[in-house]
């Protein structure tokens, strides 16, 4: 049995055979093996820190996303499939390999497989062929370690594929055939698989620290406040709730029908007080306004005072962060609004 092909005959075969021998470098394996896993660890981190920042706007950044990523699978594809298409027209010389011009003979005589060009010559009995790798344009016949291998086009081959394995076999009983071809399209499809589901669990992570990653205050809440009847409160509203501060020497009177919206923060200085959406803290947890007595210093550039109450100042924020035209915003409006009408008692027993 005798065939020859040359390289520059076959680009297309020829080419692939050299990707299969680059990736089954021991140090490819080893640079697939320790940076990929590195890299999609980086990747994910940031990607989680990045998209938790914006949780709020998640709907549409999931949408957003999956169109861009589309669009650049696409866009790759094209790419990939016009390099490729030129790429297959030249196979340039590699010195690594063998003379790219030169032709290969191979002769099956005497159960032995002899390889020639004019180079080189390999003679090895077919019982000594350890295993064949099947690629999509060849296949690849490792010796004794496998360190070493023949490559053969399959549009070569006198025979048919399976012909030619069983030649091989009738004089190696324990010729192992590996389909490459196939394991590198469940390769891809794993690969496929690993990154819809980073995907998927880089957005599912990142709404959830989002959603509960936000400053937290320790609040005084209504169910810890006293609620009395006042005819001193003039919004039209009797009930209220009693906040005393004995540090700073001063009392609030806060509208009942703030139940359940507000928190109040003591400081050594100033007494804080919070609007909570639906009644806990989340990341709509603003500022309504603070105390603080007319001695202590605040940047006027992010507070602004709401009014003066003797020894004390309502003071307000210039900026907050409630989106514009949501309830909570509206809620916090209402609330505010009532902030004018707030009684401030000084305590008798800390005056001097």
């Amino acid at each position: 049995m005798n065939f020859e092909f040359k390289p520059t005959e076959n680009i297309v075969a020829f080419k692939e055979y050299l990707s299969f021998l680059t990736k089954t470098l021991p140090g490819v394996r080893i640079y697939k093996k320790t940076i990929y896993p590195i890299v999609i660890l980086i990747l994910f981190y940031f990607s989680t820190i990045v998209l938790s920042k914006t949780y709020d706007i998640f709907h549409y950044i999931i949408v957003i996303t999956i169109i861009v990523i589309l669009f650049y699978y696409l866009l790759f594809l094209l790419i990939f499939k016009i390099v490729k298409n030129k790429k297959n027209k030249v196979l340039k010389n590699n010195a690594i390999y063998c003379d790219l011009e030169s032709t290969f003979f191979f002769t099956i005589d005497d159960d032995y497989l002899i390889r020639e060009n004019e180079f080189s010559t390999i003679k090895i009995h077919l019982s000594n062929i350890k295993d064949i790798i099947l690629l999509n344009n060849g296949l690849v016949l490792s010796i004794g370690s496998g360190h070493n291998s023949i490559f053969i086009p399959t549009t070569v081959l006198p025979v048919s594929l399976e012909e030619f394995i069983s030649l091989i076999k009738e004089k190696n009983p324990s010729l192992m055939v590996f389909e490459e071809f196939a394991r590198l399209k469940k390769l891809k499809k794993k690969i496929y698989i690993s990154f819809v589901l980073m995907i998927i669990l880089t957005f599912v992570t990142s709404f959830f620290i989002g959603k509960y990653n936000f400053k937290r205050y320790d609040l005084i809440l209504t169910s810890d406040l006293t609620k009395q009847n006042s005819t001193n409160f003039t919004s039209g509203d009797n009930l209220h709730y009693i906040y005393e501060n004995f540090t700073l020497g001063f009392s609030l009177a806060l509208p009942g029908k703030w139940e359940g919206k507000f928190g109040i923060e003591e400081k050594s200085d100033r007494v804080n007080i919070y609007y909570l959406a639906n009644g806990k803290q989340s990341h709509d947890t603003t500022l309504l306004f603070s105390v603080r007595g007319l001695d202590v210093f605040f940047n006027t550039i992010d507070f602004y005072i709401i009014k003066n109450e003797g020894l004390y100042l309502f003071v307000g924020p210039t900026k907050i962060g409630l989106k514009r035209g949501s309830k909570e915003l509206l809620e916090y409006e209402e609330l505010y609004n009532d902030i004018k009408n707030i009684k401030l008692y000084r305590n008798t027993y800390n005056q001097g």
